[in-house]
């Protein structure tokens, strides 16, 4: 982590850790409040206890939960699989910041790229992922249920 970051967090009273177990209640509750299709908490719960790929990291602020982002890590590629912001902490810079340091976290044990999928009609994350640097690569029709997802990618250097 950048010394710039470290002041950032430091500033806004947040860490971002790793997940665990203790954490799956408050992932639950982000992708509740956030998606439409929330992944189930057994599936949380799978991911963190069970799954080498996934790689979960939260944002800690005042002991309490206010975002996470899941990847799963295969070689130099991870991908995102969720990453949800608490409704009263966003456009606030916690997405940002949160994917600004797992980039930098992952690119240290040797990812290469980052890829992920975003609804085709959600602007706010586009705005978020391209100011990440990330960029458009493709457009996966009826991803999801009745929309396509846009397909972004971010070559780490």
């Amino acid at each position: 982590m950048n010394l710039f970051m470290q002041e950032l967090l430091r500033q806004n009273n947040v860490q971002i850790i790793q997940a665990n177990k203790a954490h799956a209640q408050s992932i639950y509750v982000l992708e509740c409040e956030n998606f439409q299709d929330p992944l189930s908490l057994d599936f949380i719960l799978q991911e963190l206890n069970s799954n080498p790929f996934a790689h979960y990291y939260v944002i800690d602020k005042n002991d309490a939960i206010i975002g996470y982002i899941g990847l799963r890590i295969i070689d130099e590629v991870a991908e995102v699989m969720n990453m949800a912001i608490k409704k009263e902490h966003q456009n606030q810079g916690n997405g940002t910041m949160l994917l600004n340091e797992v980039i930098s976290q992952v690119k240290s044990i040797g990812v290469k790229r980052v890829i992920l999928e975003v609804r085709a009609s959600n602007e706010r994350a586009k705005e978020l992922y391209k100011k990440v640097g990330f960029s458009y690569m493709k457009t996966r029709p009826m991803y999801y249920i009745n929309e396509d997802a846009f397909v972004y990618i971010k070559e780490i250097i």
